[in-house]
């Protein structure tokens, strides 16, 4: 069961559809944002849980020598990541990390708004650990609840001309998709605890929180 407690979520042809021309499109400057706050330039990188590539295309065109490998289980996802411009630097690969057969593969691996859906987080938090070289990191950035209005509006473009949700509504979402500070401390450090990375450094990063884990 994934840490929130909710249905499994399930990305088909119509809802990938949707969260590209959608989602995507308004949380363009938070992938914008990530993306300059990722500190690696060349290795290899893994975006878990990568939706329709904009996170992995943003980094893969901005570092020639970054080698960025976006991993989805759906689908229809990876179909929607298809429609973007080809990079020789980028591919992707369907599936999960427990499932991947990575090992000592990345120098650093990201997940954004992703973790939440994760079905088996203990297996998976396993499996990043061993797709990471020694000392390669995990970065998981997950919606803040808590986040100030400032923050949730800079994170987030209006989705057709001036239509922007207003901070109360994105904070409603957050909290079925997300972690306040105090649910990262009660029930995501725990379960890192027991993985193979032990520990979990938790910060504030505009309006989402960033959980930073070490091999």
């Amino acid at each position: 069961m994934n840490l929130k407690g909710a249905a499994p979520e399930r990305f088909g042809a119509v809802t990938s559809w949707l969260y590209r021309v959608t989602a995507e499109r308004a949380l363009a400057p938070l992938h914008r944002r990530i993306g300059a706050e990722i500190p690696i330039e060349e290795g290899r990188l893994l975006d878990v849980g990568c939706g329709p590539g904009r996170l992995g295309r943003l980094l893969a065109a901005a570092r020639p020598e970054l080698e960025v490998v976006g991993l989805d289980q759906s689908p229809s996802m990876l179909r929607e990541a298809a429609r973007g411009p080809g990079l020789p630097n980028l591919t992707f690969r369907q599936g999960t990390l427990s499932g991947s057969g990575f090992r000592d593969a990345f120098d650093f691996a990201v997940s954004v708004l992703s973790f939440h859906h994760w079905e088996e987080p203990e297996a998976e938090l396993a499996a990043a650990h061993a797709a990471l070289r020694s000392g390669g990191r995990l970065w998981i950035y997950e919606p803040d609840p808590e986040a100030p209005d400032e923050e949730i509006r800079r994170d987030h473009a209006a989705l057709w001309g001036w239509l922007r949700p207003p901070p109360w509504l994105h904070r409603a979402l957050f909290r079925g998709h997300g972690f306040t500070r105090d649910e990262a401390e009660a029930v995501v450090r725990p379960v890192v605890a027991q993985s193979p990375f032990g520990g979990v450094h938790v910060s504030r990063q505009g309006s989402t929180l960033r959980l930073a884990l070490q091999k």
